[in-house]
């Protein structure tokens, strides 16, 4: 159209062959100017909000630090007990845990079932103190646990997440997660445990494998039984596990959940397997309301 004009104002003799190209190379300059103009508004935009989700993360009260003494005595299985919990991830958000209540008791284990995003995650980490709920309480042997502290809380418990990865170093080294003064005895125990130490001796180095970027390339299977020996690594009074038997066989799952019954930890099991939820006393069913993320508690039933 720039040229149109300008060719009509050349054959009316009202403007120069020259003025037209000085102007369309001024015009290209002006528009380029602007758009990056543009462009560093919209940048400025961006940049407030992710100083915006930068806030939410350093403007967080520090957690209290207490000071706790490892111990390497096994502790006792807890009882635990979840009261009218509700919890969300926003105030414009649906409620992803509503009213939820039940009880495990010392030594029981417990499989978690539902439908995908009803929850179960969610409720793991609550009980892991990762998130804190919205309304509602959690009881550990009747104290609130905000009475107990949550220092004192995350080391009596061993969790095995979905997402739970192994570190550069050796087995014995992410089995212990890097401890200082390691327990060699301890180590091997809990491979056993994990159904996974015939599988660590017939590695070149033993226990001293190294495993990582530039070790030796764990199978999905071995890589969970080696997280699952290390929640098992901290002797744990509750043992919180998400998925974290879904790559293993048949033969190994049994191996595993006999071993780690046979300690007498209380467990509260995430699952989708079968062969994973017959292992458990009693299924927790978590269903959906209104929307597929939001859950309450349904029914407890013995198997």
């Amino acid at each position: 159209m720039v040229i149109g004009l300008g060719a009509q104002r050349v054959l009316e003799n009202q403007m120069s062959i020259g003025m037209l190209l000085a102007f369309i190379a001024y015009k290209d300059q002006f528009l380029e100017r602007v758009s990056n103009l543009v462009d560093k508004g919209v940048d400025l935009i961006m940049l407030r909000l992710h100083a915006e989700r930068l806030a939410d993360i350093a403007l967080t009260c520090p957690e209290p630090h207490e000071q706790i003494l490892e111990s390497s005595e096994a502790r006792p299985p807890v009882a635990i007990e979840v009261r009218n919990l509700r919890f969300r991830y926003g105030e414009s958000e649906p409620w992803v845990l509503d009213g939820v209540c039940f009880r495990v008791e010392p030594g029981e284990t417990v499989a978690i079932v539902g439908a995908s995003g009803c929850g179960k995650t969610t409720l793991l980490k609550i009980l892991a103190s990762l998130l804190q709920p919205i309304q509602g309480e959690i009881l550990v042997n009747g104290e609130p646990l905000a009475h107990l502290g949550i220092a004192r809380w995350r080391s009596m418990i061993g969790v095995v997440m979905q997402d739970d990865q192994l570190f550069a170093g050796s087995i014995a080294d992410n089995i212990s997660f890097f401890a200082d003064h390691p327990d060699p005895r301890r180590i091997e125990q809990c491979a056993r445990h994990a159904a996974m130490h015939e599988d660590i001796l017939a590695m070149p180095m033993g226990y001293n494998t190294l495993i990582g970027d530039m070790g030796t390339v764990l199978s999905g299977g071995q890589k969970q039984r080696v997280l699952i020996a290390r929640g098992l690594y901290r002797q744990p009074s509750l043992l919180l596990l998400d998925e974290a038997t879904s790559n293993l066989d048949v033969v190994n799952e049994k191996a595993v959940s006999a071993a780690i019954r046979a300690t007498r930890v209380t467990r509260i099991i995430v699952a989708h397997r079968p062969e994973t939820i017959r292992s458990a006393e009693r299924v927790i069913c978590l269903d959906p309301l209104d929307t597929p993320a939001r859950a309450t508690l349904s029914e407890s039933r013995a198997i």
